[in-house]
């Protein structure tokens, strides 16, 4: 019986080397934990410079690093129109140099409940808030996210 090192033949022990070799590289040049790390930092500070609009209550909250990618995002219930959220959030992102990146209706698959997301980016980082919409029943109303992602570049 020939051993697994005797069946392959040079071409393919050096095939089968180089692609261990490239995924070693592409995973510790990639994903850089102290680069995750300090972002996550920098996402953290934005978040609590990041004003709040009164009478939100929070119900949940995230934090997440790793994988090139860094972020933390809460959930709110509040009574708040969303055009009065969003001329809030506008006016005072925009005034400390965040640029609006967008704005969508948010539809899924054959539901809509009237919700909006409104984007925002300053360099590589982005702030995402969420409406869930008057006709959506969950825990929370409002979403709030501040990320960052090496895969996103700036604009």
């Amino acid at each position: 019986m020939k051993s697994v090192s005797g069946c392959l033949g040079h071409k393919s022990k050096f095939a089968v080397g180089f692609c261990c070799l490239l995924v070693a590289f592409l995973y510790t040049g990639c994903w850089s934990s102290k680069e995750d790390a300090a972002k996550l930092g920098e996402v953290k500070s934005v978040w609590a410079r990041l004003p709040s609009y009164p009478g939100m209550q929070e119900t949940n909250s995230s934090t997440t690093s790793g994988y090139g990618k860094a972020g933390v995002s809460k959930k709110y219930r509040s009574n708040a129109q969303y055009e009065d959220v969003k001329r809030f959030y506008v006016e005072r992102l925009e005034q400390d140099g965040w640029k609006l990146d967008g704005e969508k209706q948010l539809k899924g698959l054959g539901s809509d409940f009237g919700g909006y997301e409104i984007r925002f980016r300053k360099a590589d980082l982005k702030i995402a808030i969420e409406y869930a919409g008057p006709r959506a029943n969950y825990d929370w109303d409002y979403g709030i996210g501040v990320s960052w992602s090496r895969w996103v570049k700036e604009k």
